[in-house]
């Protein structure tokens, strides 16, 4: 198996919940940001769809890069001990601080995810979502 399917898989495996990929995000930062990363999580109670689709997936294309950049030296070791070794860094380490670093951008993640696991809400679509709906099925409330 190459590097970069060891990595994938271990993104996978190790840093597939969502405030974990949200550490790497904020710990390995993407060279041109558009939007700051403040502003994204606040974007998410408007639009919260955005954290199981975009956001997933950008967080983790974000990981997989830090750690193919990162995990891998030439110390006679195996390519699996040596990403097993500093995924355990990260996680024992860098992902915590950055998460107690981060407490109010990780407060407004856990306030989202219980709004989203939550039995009793219902998420409204944004009015050109609703007009597409309506085309589409005019009967559409």
């Amino acid at each position: 198996m190459n590097r970069i399917e060891l990595v994938r898989q271990s993104v996978e495996r190790h840093l597939n919940d969502i405030r974990d990929l949200l550490a790497m995000r904020l710990l390995f930062p993407p060279e041109h940001t558009v939007i700051a990363i403040e502003k994204e999580i606040r974007d998410l109670y408007t639009y919260p769809e955005r954290l199981e689709t975009s956001h997933r997936d950008e967080w983790k294309a974000i990981a997989v890069k830090a750690l193919h950049r990162n995990a891998f030296r030439e110390n006679g070791q195996t390519d699996e001990k040596n990403l097993e070794d500093y995924l355990g860094l990260l996680q024992e380490y860098a992902i915590d601080q950055c998460k107690t670093d981060n407490a109010e951008l990780f407060r407004c993640l856990e306030q989202l995810l219980a709004i989203e696991q939550a039995a009793n809400t219902i998420t409204f679509h944004d009015a050109k979502r609703r007009e597409v709906l309506r085309l589409i099925w005019p009967d559409h409330k």
